[in-house]
């Protein structure tokens, strides 16, 4: 079967599906057909406002699921057939071999997860590279410890402020702090306050009250120990910082860098940002990195531990990827994670 993509030829162009190589996987790559693509607001941002400085052409794409069709020498931890969610390495993301808007992309090992028989491909496309991004910024950055994989949790007695509860990355830390003991704090719109309430919060904030009267409820449920902006816009931001200068300053994490239109940030309020899962890469959270693709990942998606976000279909195939990356960067995708069938949308569903 033939190879296509949709590729981006020039800085900021509108996407192109057009022929591309059927890859050969050297050793520690896997060939995979790819079954479903997962989106992320951060590929729209790549194409539109070019944040990340990648040759041209190029094809853009961060996670996905399939089925590896070959593997590449020395690999024995996969083999064809097996099911599998991948996140696009740091170090692959000028290659367009590793693009997850195609229809067959290369993986790396140590960035793949092999997906039970009884969990969906949907499922760990929708999870996988939000839930790096989540561990990362949550236990290496934050410093919280890990949840167990099977019984309950030690309460930590700790508070943590999520906002955005029912973004991607917002549910799946929520979730995630939650398991781990901890006590969380998170926001949600009253469209989307059931499924937020099943990941388990100590408390949901509305998110649709004014900017004042949403600041005052910020400190009444505080101190946090831990603030993670899942959202990262300019006025959630800015709503960040006001909490954390009046209460005398500190610092959070957010999941995006600056996109213009913040206010400057206070003199004693800190913003950091990663692109956490790349952490994975770094040789001192190698073996957090192994716990997370061949232990959190696989056995989480298939205990409930982890609750993957709703996909939401963009129909059509690779010609609706630009469609997808309008659709977020217009702001238009709310409690959901959007996916697309490359191949077009499987028979059985």
């Amino acid at each position: 079967m033939a190879n296509q993509a949709a590729w981006i030829k020039q800085k900021q162009a509108q996407l192109e599906v057009d022929a591309a190589d059927k890859y050969d996987p050297q050793a520690g790559e896997l060939l995979v057909k790819v079954e479903v693509i997962a989106f992320s607001p951060i590929e729209s941002k790549t194409q539109k406002l070019a944040v990340h400085p990648i040759p041209y052409p190029n094809i853009l794409g961060t996670s996905y699921a399939g089925i590896v069709e070959a593997v590449g020498a020395g690999v024995s931890q996969f083999k064809p057939g097996d099911r599998v969610a991948t996140i696009r390495s740091g170090k692959t993301l000028g290659d367009p071999r590793f693009g997850a808007f195609q229809k067959f992309a290369l993986a790396s090992v140590d960035s793949t997860s092999k997906l039970p028989a009884s969990v969906a491909l949907e499922a760990g496309a929708t999870a996988i590279l939000n839930l790096a991004a989540v561990t990362s910024a949550l236990s290496v950055h934050l410093g919280l410890e890990r949840p167990p994989l099977s019984g309950p949790p030690e309460p930590k007695g700790k508070k943590v402020l999520i906002y955005g509860g029912t973004s991607s990355c917002g549910g799946l830390a929520t979730k995630y702090a939650t398991t781990a003991g901890y006590d969380v704090v998170t926001t949600s719109s009253p469209q989307h306050r059931a499924f937020v309430e099943s990941l388990g919060p100590a408390h949901i904030i509305d998110h649709t009250q004014p900017p004042d009267a949403l600041l005052q409820q910020l400190k009444e449920h505080g101190p946090y120990d831990a603030i993670f902006d899942t959202i990262g816009i300019p006025p959630v931001t800015n709503l960040v910082y006001d909490y954390l200068a009046s209460v005398g300053g500190g610092s959070y994490n957010t999941i995006i860098p600056p996109i213009g239109g913040e206010k400057p940030v206070p003199a004693n309020v800190e913003r950091k940002f990663a692109p956490y899962s790349w952490a994975f890469e770094e040789p001192q959270h190698l073996q957090f990195a192994r716990w997370f693709y061949e232990e959190y990942v696989p056995k989480g998606l298939e205990s409930g531990l982890i609750v993957p976000t709703r996909p939401q279909v963009v129909p059509g195939g690779l010609d609706q990827v630009q469609h997808a990356l309008d659709l977020m960067d217009q702001y238009k995708v709310s409690g959901h994670k959007l996916i697309l069938y490359p191949w077009g949308k499987p028979a059985s569903l």
